[in-house]
């Protein structure tokens, strides 16, 4: 059995290998597709801001999403950078600039910004618990960390606290159980992500790379049922081998049986 689990640990490790990414990787990604991933940054007043001191740190935010799009990376990292100087409670300058760290190479730093990223998203949270955007970037942010049992709660109730379906929301949930090798509930996401929106091509894509990759873990713990079935025929077989060869060594150093005691004479 202990086996068995061995070999279950193996296999998540090596879908976790496969699925995850760097963040380099990661961000580049997202470099590509920043618009459709994350519309809830386009907001007027982005989740985690302090209006008392957002002008300027909202002015450099701009200018780094903007530079982030055209590819100017170190420019972004700059622009954000600045905004998060200047508002430390800015969670998504934070997260933003978590990326553009990470596409410049800068991976120590990029995981330093999301975490603060997370710490400003978890205190907005702990005000406002349904804040569903806040929900839904910290969820991001999560996984940027690798973290992605909470990224995945982080997603469940953010579409659970949306005024109305969101598409992104759904394709990021599915994202965070495909990184966990829970294919079945990512491909349920991805599924509801496309009726929302059938023309949402990344969702339609991941879709198709789930599919085998259900296909797969049921043929893996099919394998895993037929290897403890087998195990458990051999340790019945072996636990019935030994108990009948202890009968046979039992029966064999039987002590005879003491002679009757003499009787008294009369």
């Amino acid at each position: 059995m202990r086996a068995l689990i061995y070999a279950l640990s193996a296999f998540m490790i090596f879908v976790t290998a496969l699925a995850g990414c760097s963040f380099r990787k990661q961000a580049a990604a997202e470099n590509a597709s920043a618009n459709s991933t994350a519309a809830a940054s386009e907001t007027p007043t982005p989740v985690g801001s302090a209006p008392a001191e957002g002008g300027d740190a909202r002015a450099h935010f701009q200018r780094g999403m903007e530079a982030y799009r055209g590819n100017r990376d170190d420019e972004a990292v700059e622009a954000f950078k600045e905004a998060a100087r200047l508002d430390p409670d800015f969670a998504e300058a934070h997260y933003r600039l978590g990326l553009a760290y990470a596409v410049v190479g800068s991976d120590e730093e990029s995981e330093k910004s999301f975490e603060a990223a997370a710490k400003v998203y978890e205190k907005v949270l702990r005000g406002d618990p349904k804040n569903s955007d806040a929900q839904f970037f910290l969820g991001l942010t999560y996984g940027k960390l690798g973290e992605y049992e909470k990224s995945v709660k982080m997603f469940k109730e953010s579409v659970r606290n949306s005024p109305a379906e969101n598409d992104d929301k759904y394709y990021e949930l599915g994202l965070a159980h495909y990184k966990m090798a829970q294919y079945k509930e990512a491909i349920a996401a991805f599924n509801k992500a496309l009726e929302i929106n059938p023309d949402y091509f990344p969702a339609s894509d991941a879709l198709e790379k789930a599919k085998p990759g259900l296909e797969r873990r049921k043929a893996f713990l099919k394998n895993l049922e037929k290897q403890r079935k087998e195990q458990d025929r051999k340790g019945t077989t072996n636990m019935n081998a030994n108990a009948n060869r202890n009968g046979n060594l039992n029966a064999n150093t039987r002590p005879s049986a003491p002679a009757p005691a003499p009787t008294s004479t009369p």
